[in-house]
C-alpha cells in the first residue's frame, strides 16, 4: 500500500489561515478521499468536507461553495503522512474544485481548481 493510499479515508480538520479576507471561513471536518498527481509531478490530495461552506472568493468578490478541496504541503520536502499522528499538522496550499474531477483520472487538471488559501491540516 502506497503512502498516499494510507491517507485515504482519514478524517481531517483543515484550518484556513489566510485567504485574502479579514475573516477566513471556518471549515467542518472532512475526509481525504483520494490522491492525484499534478502536471508538475507533485502529489495532491482531495478532501471532501462533511458539509459545504459558502464563502467569498476574493478574486471575484462573489460567493462560492467550498466542499471539495485539493491540498498539498506548502513547504517542499514535507510529507502529508505527518498528520497520521494526532499531534502533528502540515502547512498547506489549498485550492477549491471548480469543475468535477473524474474519479478515475489520476492526473490533476489545474484548470478545474482555483488556489485560494494557505492553512493547516491535522487529523480529526
Amino acid at each position: 500500500m502506497s503512502s498516499n493510499e494510507v491517507l485515504q479515508g482519514l478524517k481531517v480538520r483543515i484550518t484556513i489561515d489566510e485567504d485574502g479576507t479579514p475573516n477566513p471561513p471556518k471549515l467542518p471536518d472532512g475526509t481525504i478521499v483520494r490522491s492525484l498527481v499534478g502536471k508538475d509531478n507533485q502529489t495532491y490530495h482531495m478532501v471532501r468536507l462533511d458539509h459545504p461552506v459558502i464563502s467569498i472568493r476574493v478574486e471575484t468578490g462573489m460567493e462560492w461553495t467550498l466542499e471539495d478541496l485539493v491540498i498539498t504541503p506548502h513547504f517542499k520536502g514535507v510529507s502529508m503522512e505527518t498528520i497520521r499522528s494526532h499531534k502533528d499538522f502540515v502547512h498547506l496550499a489549498i485550492a477549491n474544485v471548480l469543475r468535477r474531477v473524474e474519479p478515475d483520472d489520476p492526473i490533476l487538471d489545474f484548470s478545474k481548481v482555483a488556489y485560494f488559501a494557505l492553512g493547516t491540516i491535522r487529523r480529526s
